[in-house]
């Protein structure tokens, strides 16, 4: 019988981590290797257990983790990452495949899915729910985004100040935490503003603060 597929976990809700790892136990074609908390802790975690598959929650501590995840990815050869998220799929999904992801998963899909999630990505494949699958097809032979409404057209950087933004972060802030300047934020601002049609930085700030809490604009 070969070795089970080595998996680290990473979330930053406790009950997540716990319901997984429960889960993962159980099935023979997997062993629980670590879990983390963070992104820092995650890295370590990569370094010392070497996962050949991380489940990764897409935002930890309230920040989008589509940079890290880039790296976590680029600075692993072969290992598999499956996204388990609770951030709209059709928004997220391609910016996570484009950043590394093999596998994008909706948690109200259920942690029962992720065993067959993780089993599409040991065979070399990606994983994706049907209307993903589609939307990517059809942004792949069209050549333009097929869904994610005024959010496909933001990059991933302008998705990254939104969230903080809509966090209620300051722009000095959000400065800090993506090592800007306070000009380029500003920058960014302006190009949400007419992105998503917003009059002014007060209606600005409201669409934000909706996208964080509905994951919709």
């Amino acid at each position: 019988m070969s070795q089970p597929a080595r998996v680290l976990i990473i979330d930053d809700h406790a009950i997540v981590r716990f319901g997984l790892a429960q889960v993962l136990d159980s099935d023979p074609r997997f062993a629980v290797c670590g879990e983390a908390a963070t992104a820092l802790e995650g890295k370590r975690q990569v370094e010392a257990c070497r996962p050949d598959l991380a489940i990764v929650d897409l935002v930890l501590g309230g920040r989008d983790g589509i940079g890290w995840l880039q790296e976590l990815g680029a600075g692993t050869p072969g290992l598999r990452i499956l996204v388990f998220s609770a951030q709209p799929e059709m928004v997220y999904a391609p910016r996570a495949f484009r950043a590394g992801a093999a596998g994008y998963l909706m948690k109200d899909a259920g942690i029962e899915k992720v065993p067959e999630a993780l089993a599409v990505l040991m065979l070399g494949e990606r994983y994706a729910s049907d209307p993903v699958q589609r939307a990517m097809f059809q942004q792949a032979t069209s050549g333009r985004a097929s869904a994610g409404g005024p959010l496909a057209d933001l990059s991933d950087r302008e998705m990254q100040v939104l969230r903080l933004l809509g966090s209620g972060l300051g722009s000095a802030e959000i400065a800090a935490q993506l090592s800007l300047s306070m000009k380029t934020v500003g920058t960014y601002r302006e190009r949400l503003k007419v992105k998503l049609g917003a009059e002014n930085a007060s209606q600005l700030e409201r669409r934000a603060i909706e996208f964080v809490r509905t994951g919709i604009l």
